[in-house]
């Protein structure tokens, strides 16, 4: 893999993770643009303990909070929305690596994706009293990162959309979605670490390859965090609609 490939990766890795357009859906499109593989293990571990790291440093001081006071709210709430995917992940993983992994089920993810979004900002600008976090946003949160399990179906998407449906205030899921990505990362990560048949290459060939799309992915993912907290109040979540819409169709038909 050239260092070019390794920044790009990292970079639609870290920037895509957060944006609502779905991180495993864009690098299927590289994979088929240059040629390459992305799916080997240790770049997956890579990558991931890249954006976790990122979503750890961007929320350090709530990250912090709950490392002291481990029963807090807080972290009952990331407990019981992350349950539902992990129940799912635990009955349904082999269908999800084997069955689903295709370029098809890719692309329909990604319209998928569009329709919770369009129909978030629907409901969305006709609440006009949002509440904050509370037990009904989390359990329609968690349910929904369960659904983005699905490749192509964009994680943060998902969640901000369900929650901001539940009458959740946009900030306010919007920085949920992202606290529940620390755990569930994590549980991929073991899910991969444990179960993964792919061996680990660590190659002096590729190694420096490696380090630079975690380095690249890091920064972007930081980048991704910012922005995305920035423009959650400012910009309509339909900008994002035809962009998944056609990135779907031409996925399933050319890919």
């Amino acid at each position: 893999m050239s260092f070019w490939i390794a920044i790009l990766l990292g970079i639609v890795q870290g920037i895509t993770e957060f944006l609502p357009i779905s991180s495993s859906g864009h690098l299927l499109i590289l994979e088929y643009i240059f040629g390459v593989q992305v799916d080997s293990l240790l770049l997956n571990v890579l990558l991931h303990v890249a954006t976790l790291l990122a979503v750890i440093w961007f929320y350090r001081k709530t990250v912090w909070y709950m490392i002291k006071n481990p029963l807090c709210r807080m972290s009952k709430y990331l407990l019981v929305a992350t349950l539902p995917a992990v129940i799912f992940v635990v009955l349904f993983g082999v269908l999800l690596g084997d069955f689903l992994s295709s370029s098809e089920f890719v692309g329909i993810g990604f319209i998928i994706t569009a329709i919770f979004l369009g129909l978030a900002q629907f409901i969305v600008t006709r609440n006009k009293k949002p509440t904050p976090l509370n037990w009904k946003g989390v359990l329609a949160m968690g349910f929904s990162q369960a659904l983005a399990l699905f490749p192509g179906i964009s994680r943060s998407g998902t969640t901000f959309a369900f929650g901001v449906t539940a009458g959740m205030e946009r900030n306010t899921a919007l920085d949920f979605s992202f606290l529940m990505s620390i755990p569930i990362i994590i549980a991929s990560l073991v899910y991969e670490l444990a179960f993964s048949h792919s061996a680990i290459a660590t190659t002096s060939t590729h190694i420096m390859s490696l380090i630079v799309s975690f380095v690249f992915a890091f920064i972007t993912a930081l980048l991704g965090l910012k922005i995305m907290q920035k423009l959650v109040k400012k910009i309509s979540f339909w900008w994002f609609v035809p962009y998944l819409i056609v990135m779907g169709v031409v996925i399933i038909i050319w890919m």
